[in-house]
């Protein structure tokens, strides 16, 4: 009787134990992505917003050029979203979806770049292109790498090989 009770008040304290302190940088972190998905927003609709003025670049249809520019922005806007809430689970995979942002950022360009018009692309798409999606998204990647986030999620580095004699 006695070890049955002790094994229900073990598994009752594992279930109550405190998660691991968040550090200090993931929240800057968790925070950063927030700021990049309201930034997504707007910048979304500021392209919408030039694609249906002008139209999209030659051989695009409208409802394609639109599409695309909603499916990619959409897509890395909602990515950022989930990335925040990952982020606050002491799990592997979340660290490692989290890392996958890039190539949303990446996709994310080369689609604002491909559907704009070379005519119509102003300082306005240039830097959200270079800060909303370049600039933050380096800042996101080495606050991601920092050892104390890498640790709280429990990556860590592999071993050094040790030389044989």
């Amino acid at each position: 009787m006695a070890t049955k009770f002790a094994a229900r008040s073990q598994a009752a304290a594992r279930y109550l134990s405190m998660p691991p302190v968040m550090p200090k940088s993931l929240r800057y972190l968790r925070a950063l992505l927030l700021v990049m998905a309201i930034l997504l927003a707007l910048n979304t609709i500021d392209r919408l917003g030039v694609v249906l003025t002008y139209g999209p670049s030659d051989g695009t249809s409208m409802a394609v050029g639109e599409g695309l520019l909603a499916i990619a922005g959409c897509t890395f806007l909602l990515a950022c979203v989930g990335a925040f809430f990952l982020l606050g689970v002491t799990a592997k995979r979340s660290w490692w979806l989290t890392l996958a942002l890039p190539l949303l950022a990446i996709a994310n360009i080369a689609v604002a770049f491909a559907i704009i018009p070379a005519d119509h692309v102003g300082v306005g798409l240039v830097l959200d292109a270079y800060l909303a999606n370049g600039l933050l998204t380096v800042v996101l990647v080495v606050l991601l790498l920092k050892r104390p986030v890498r640790a709280y999620f429990g990556i860590t580095r592999p071993a050094a090989a040790t030389k044989a004699a």
